[in-house]
């Protein structure tokens, strides 16, 4: 007979065994095994825990030694392993107190079946008021042994032995894989409780110290805390080099603890910026539950909830911090990418007609001064265009004094160009060695060394216009008595579609102008000198792919506006010819 009567129950484990069995199979990582009796030994306070490699008798065993407070004892003073071993899931841990809670971690009691996935036997030792016991669990077995043993432990802590390891696991435990596993998995607790972890392969003869895992990237700029509900969420975010080691990712810890390697396995941060492999770093929030049986999953709670929540407020920071260093990485780029085509077309134009190639002046020392003491003309403390050094001056006087000799004549404007037909206002003036100003005693007379030109003189200064397009050169002889000395400039006539009859132009600069959908790859701009470079073209962004391909890019573009510019009303064919000029001169350097 049936009935619709309803009926209410308690969950039970049917076959506590078997749920036991479940437990220890569900922790499967074998060094996650020595991070647990590691992050114990930290929870007992240890400030030193030596973790050994050894083998014995051809079988490979792993010790984890710590000078902590020991296993916590029963009424008569000894160390209560039997309640360790009967109440699996219910950890002595969760019963203390707010402030003994501080800084523990350990909340679920099932830490130890973590050796199923390591080793064959665990033997835990640690000291009583009648000595030392110990406590042995074999795997797969139900039963464990609780008996007194002899000896000491020199640390006066606990002492952890595992072994014989596993076959499947024996070759993955080495001294090298657990320090590096562990400088990632306990970084930040490292760093707070001070302690020092040693570990001493014996198989490898190798020792080595768990250092915290430094980040090899550059730490972008955002606030190291986010505030929730339930506490700060700490963020430590970089960005990687190209030659960084390791993984990328960003790793999700609690309380300096890392649960998960990478956040983007939580589904609410599968997006950008998360998923950024340039990208490494760790978000810790010490409120997260963990997944018990792994410990490296977590629950779906209030805390997740709090976390994800305020991932908004740090993609915004993440996203905004990477593009001021993408603009700050492209402006320097950009600053080295123009040395390098500079260079490259001040030797070109270095090696070409100057009368036809106008409108970029390469700066130059004057022949007429170089070597001359107290002047030092075009040159630079780097020296000129063609590497060329200055000839030291000699010092000023601390008071004026009387000028000497007459030793150089200067003419100032020094790379004007003009229109033409517009005229050009010169002025000399003459100095002693020491650079004094000579405003007595010299004659001055002037010249047209070579081009077409008109010249009007009086004196220190002298007027010249030219109806042509070229390059004039203007010069002029200072007297004083015996003495003479000699300056010259070149005077570029050009038709400037702005007419502002303003000083030389060196070799424009560049900017990038995207505009997108249009054909346009580059223009010159003479009122900025500068060449506007459309960083929206196709070619522009599949250029960027490469450097060496980008910059070659850019040179044929600073190619074209060099010659348009310089050649605004010569035939195409005629454009074409001077392109291939100036590109064959470049493409080395390029």
């Amino acid at each position: 007979m049936t009935t619709s009567a309803s009926t209410t129950g308690t969950l039970k484990i049917g076959d506590q065994w078997n749920a036991i069995t479940i437990i220890a199979h569900s922790q499967t990582h074998p060094l996650k095994a020595i991070c647990e009796f590691t992050e114990n030994a930290i929870d007992a306070g240890a400030q030193h825990v030596k973790i050994t490699r050894r083998r014995a008798q051809g079988k490979t065993y792993v010790e984890v030694v710590d000078d902590g407070r020991g296993v916590a004892q029963d009424a008569a003073g000894e160390p209560d392993f039997e309640r360790i071993a009967t109440h699996l899931c219910d950890s002595m841990k969760r019963h203390l107190d707010a402030a003994q809670r501080r800084g523990v971690h350990g909340e679920f009691g099932i830490g130890l079946l973590s050796f199923w996935a390591l080793g064959e036997e665990l033997r835990m030792v640690s000291g009583g008021a009648a000595g030392l016991r110990e406590l042995r669990l074999v795997r797969g077995e139900r039963h464990y042994d609780v008996r007194p043993v002899r000896g000491r432990i020199a640390t006066g802590g606990t002492r952890v032995v595992v072994g014989p390891l596993l076959e499947a696991t024996k070759n993955l435990v080495t001294g090298e894989k657990v320090a590096r596993y562990l400088s990632a998995e306990l970084r930040d607790r490292i760093r707070r409780s001070g302690v020092a972890i040693e570990v001493v392969d014996s198989v490898a003869r190798r020792q080595l110290a768990v250092v915290p895992r430094e980040f090899d990237g550059d730490r972008l700029e955002i606030p190291r805390r986010y505030p929730t509900p339930l506490g700060d969420v700490n963020v430590e975010v970089y960005v990687r080099g190209d030659d960084a080691g390791g993984e990328p990712g960003i790793a999700i810890c609690k309380d300096g603890t890392r649960v998960l390697k990478d956040i983007t396995e939580l589904l609410p941060f599968q997006h950008a910026p998360w998923t950024d492999r340039r990208l490494e770093g760790l978000v810790d929030f010490e409120p997260l539950t963990l997944a018990p049986g792994t410990r490296s999953g977590i629950v779906p709670d209030e805390a997740l909830d709090a976390l994800v929540a305020s991932a908004s407020a740090i993609e915004g920071d993440i996203r905004e911090a990477l593009s001021s260093r993408e603009e700050a990485e492209a402006e320097r780029a950009s600053r080295q990418l123009l040395k390098q085509v500079h260079k490259a077309f001040a030797s070109a134009l270095a090696d070409l007609p100057a009368e036809e190639y106008l409108f970029f002046d390469i700066p130059k020392a004057s022949p007429a001064l170089q070597g001359r003491p107290g002047v030092a003309g075009d040159l630079t403390a780097e020296g000129d265009a063609r590497g060329r050094k200055p000839l030291p001056s000699s010092p000023r006087p601390l008071l004026a004094a009387d000028p000497g000799p007459l030793a150089a004549v200067r003419i100032t404007p020094r790379a004007p160009r003009r229109q033409p037909n517009d005229s050009c206002l010169f002025t000399a003036t003459a100095r002693d060695a020491l650079e004094i100003l000579i405003t007595g005693g010299v004659s001055f007379t002037w010249r047209i060394v070579s081009g077409s030109a008109a010249i009007a003189t009086d004196g220190a200064v002298c007027r010249v216009v030219s109806s042509s397009v070229g390059i004039v050169t203007v010069g002029v002889t200072a007297r004083q008595g015996e003495i003479e000395v000699t300056d010259q400039v070149d005077l570029k006539f050009v038709h400037d579609p702005l007419g502002d009859g303003a000083g030389g132009r060196g070799l424009p600069g560049y900017r990038l102008e995207a505009d997108h959908g249009q054909p346009w790859r580059s223009r010159y701009d003479s009122s900025k000198n500068e060449i506007v470079i459309n960083s929206a073209h196709r070619d522009f962004l599949a250029s960027r792919h490469a450097a060496g391909k980008h910059r070659r890019y850019i040179g044929k573009l600073y190619a074209k506006e060099v010659v348009l510019t310089n050649f605004p009303h010569e035939s195409p064919a005629e454009v074409m010819e001077r392109l291939i000029e100036v590109t064959l001169r470049t493409e080395d350097a390029l």
